[in-house]
């Protein structure tokens, strides 16, 4: 699933740069130079012109939204930072893209110090339950994040379960209470899980994952019994297997399934967010780290509205803010899964040898030469058709959907606990 995700947002951005577009005018780069910055993370800490600049928008927002493309590392070093910018106001939330079985775990393990090795023990167990956060620069942001809260700290999973989690969802529904006709019909599912789990290895082919390649007529004679012989949380959680499996078969880039995704998420944050508001004394202040097209206000690149979207129009009806930081690196080489149960693989870039940059040309021209750029994109708006930016469509929807673009020379690939 990361290496489908990583191909078709590759695809979607070549297809989307590709379209033929105006160069901005000299008033436009100059003002986009008013608005750059130099940024680093010193010991944990935003540094550079451009901290001042971040730590204010930080302090003035309910929610602070950090897209990516994932497998950088440099992401949730940056990540990291923003939870240690929050003041006395913490982020005791996080939201997060993996299924809530997965972030549940995750939670459990941010605050131990044996924390890398209960993942990697995990991941043996439900091997390609985790969808992010089994890389070890992202489990540190984690537990950076959880003591930079001094309290409670809590992940919230929007995602869908992942293509490996049949084991783990079943499990937990064997876990639950169950009549005397539902308990073998899970143990039934289970062991078909584990069988197509055997083949998925022998032939490195996530189809052959049980979350794809589950018959939907067993789902719903063993989800018929469930119904009649299962608890209430036996019932969601198989409910949740089926929602999984639904979208996980299905192209990423398919435009009713990312819909169908965006919804998920949008549903489940409202769920945990009026949760925590009921139980707190103030609304909470939530982190939100996503795939960089998940994060835009309003329309994305690829004509979706994701849960960057949901949460800026939540803050503006609240009489709050948000924050939506993007970060990307021009150059460098990001982790990708082509088999399941081997070693990550390599996969270089460099956004300057083809057309997925054309659009970001007026800020990748203009970077620093050392250390991160961060270009404040919010003063670009008022005038933007004035300065030139109205012919290019796709510089039109990074500038209105993101606030602060956050530009890496070299992109670091973060490494996989195992």
């Amino acid at each position: 699933m990361r290496l489908i995700l990583a191909a078709v947002a590759l695809a979607s951005a070549l297809l989307f740069a590709a379209q033929s577009s105006a160069p901005p005018t000299d008033r436009f780069v100059a003002k986009v130079l008013q608005s750059r910055y130099s940024l680093s993370v010193r010991e944990g800490q935003l540094s550079g012109t451009g901290a001042t600049v971040m730590l204010s928008a930080i302090a003035q927002s309910r929610f602070v939204v950090v897209g990516e493309d994932h497998g950088l590392a440099q992401t949730p070093e940056l990540a990291a930072a923003v939870c240690h910018a929050a003041g006395s106001e913490r982020f005791h939330a996080m939201a997060i893209e993996e299924g809530p079985l997965a972030a549940a775990q995750l939670e459990t393990w941010t605050l131990r110090r044996e924390g890398p090795d209960q993942v990697a023990a995990f991941e043996k167990t439900f091997p390609e339950s985790i969808n992010v956060y089994n890389a070890r620069e992202e489990f540190e942001m984690l537990q950076q994040c959880a003591r930079a809260a001094q309290g409670d700290f809590h992940l919230w999973g929007l995602n869908q379960e992942m293509l490996g989690a049949g084991g783990l969802v079943l499990s937990r529904i064997l876990d639950s209470r169950l009549g005397e006709t539902a308990r073998p019909a899970m143990q039934q599912l289970l062991r078909k899980n584990d069988d197509a789990l055997r083949k998925a290895r022998q032939s490195g082919s996530i189809t052959d994952l049980f979350m794809l390649s589950a018959d939907d007529q067993d789902l719903a004679r063993a989800g018929a019994i469930v119904q009649r012989d299962g608890s209430p949380e036996a019932r969601s959680l198989f409910a949740s297997l089926v929602e999984s499996h639904e979208i996980n078969r299905v192209s990423p880039a398919d435009y009713d399934n990312a819909r169908r995704r965006e919804r998920l998420m949008k549903t489940r944050f409202a769920a945990e967010y009026a949760r925590a508001s009921r139980a707190g004394a103030a609304p909470p202040r939530v982190l939100l780290k996503f795939g960089a097209y998940h994060i835009y206000r309003g329309i994305n690149p690829v004509g979706g509205h994701g849960i960057g979207a949901f949460v800026s129009e939540l803050a503006e009806g609240q009489g709050t803010q948000s924050l939506h930081i993007r970060v990307v690196a021009v150059k460098g080489s990001q982790p990708i899964h082509p088999r399941v149960g081997a070693p990550a693989q390599l996969m270089p870039f460099n956004l300057e040898d083809g057309p997925r940059m054309q659009y970001l040309k007026p800020l990748l021209s203009n970077r620093l030469p050392s250390d991160w750029t961060l270009f404040d994109l919010r003063p670009l708006r008022r005038d933007f058709n004035a300065l030139g930016g109205a012919a290019n469509a796709e510089l039109a929807t990074l500038v209105f959907g993101i606030d602060m673009l956050v530009v890496v020379p070299d992109g670091r690939p973060s490494t996989e606990i195992r």
